[in-house]
């Protein structure tokens, strides 16, 4: 019982170090916007230390060559869907979409596959893994926090701050859900990767500007204009229960990922 509990108090002190690298490197960028890449060269340096030849596995990104090949394409085509989305709702709030320098792309790729290694598939394997929680439930659980956390920075932590509204942070939750979902169906974050930084590469990404005021559209607007939006609530909910629905069908909620751990 004394070995078990040391051994979780060890491994709560070492996701916490990568959870503060994480935030430090993928967020309170320099304008340079390369931190996020150290950040996840840090990240799975940490891992490595940590857990050895099991580090790729448990971090989630023990892909092969067609999974890698797979998941570029997939980022694509939702990458094309969110311009097509987001360019919509924009239109109905008089926002333009312009297209930004490739450096901000570069760091929003890196930020995103830093967020699926750390709030992702790190903490799916710590819940799954080593406190027992079901893999629904750890799904159901992670999404919940993963809506809560940016209610979270955006009210206290980011420059930007405010509130994110309500029906922002359900396809927030329901997102996360399909996310999660994709992680433990697939057992890496190929696909679960290609998901965020697609839909982030348009809403962040790019340049967002009202047509009256030729303002910046700031980050919690696009929050709350985009995600917030009855479109991409839906959206969320179809993502979701598909997810939930693929999921079942392969194995009857069983998590690959985690047994194979």
């Amino acid at each position: 019982m004394k070995s078990r509990f040391y051994e979780i108090a060890i491994q709560i002190i070492w996701f916490s170090l990568l959870l503060i690298i994480y935030i430090l490197f993928s967020y309170f960028y320099p304008k340079g916007l390369w931190s996020s890449s150290i950040g996840t060269v840090l990240i799975v340096l940490l891992c490595f230390l940590n857990w050895n030849k099991d580090c790729i596995k448990i971090s989630g990104l023990n892909l092969n060559f067609m999974q890698i090949i797979k998941s570029l394409v997939l980022a694509g085509i939702i990458i094309i869907s969110s311009l097509l989305i987001i360019r919509y709702i924009a239109e109905k709030h008089n926002i333009t979409i312009h297209s930004s320098m490739w450096r901000y792309y570069y760091h929003d790729a890196f930020y995103t596959l830093n967020e699926e290694i750390v709030i992702g598939a790190l903490i799916l394997y710590f819940l799954i893994g080593k406190i027992k929680i079901t893999p629904i439930l750890s799904s159901i659980g992670l999404a919940l926090f993963f809506s809560l956390i940016h209610f979270v920075f955006y009210k206290w932590l980011f420059t930007d701050k405010g509130i994110i509204h309500i029906t922002a942070l359900i396809s927030l939750f329901l997102i996360g859900l399909a996310r999660n979902n994709l992680i433990l169906i697939n057992g890496h974050i190929g696909y679960s990767w290609a998901l965020h930084f697609g839909w982030i590469a348009i809403m962040f990404g790019s340049i967002h500007l009202n047509d009256n005021t030729h303002e910046a559209i700031s980050e919690l607007d696009r929050f709350n204009i985009y995600l917030g939006s009855k479109e991409i609530l839906v959206i969320s909910i179809l993502l979701a229960l598909i997810s939930l629905f693929v999921w079942y069908k392969k194995n009857n909620f069983r998590s690959s990922y985690i047994i194979n751990n």
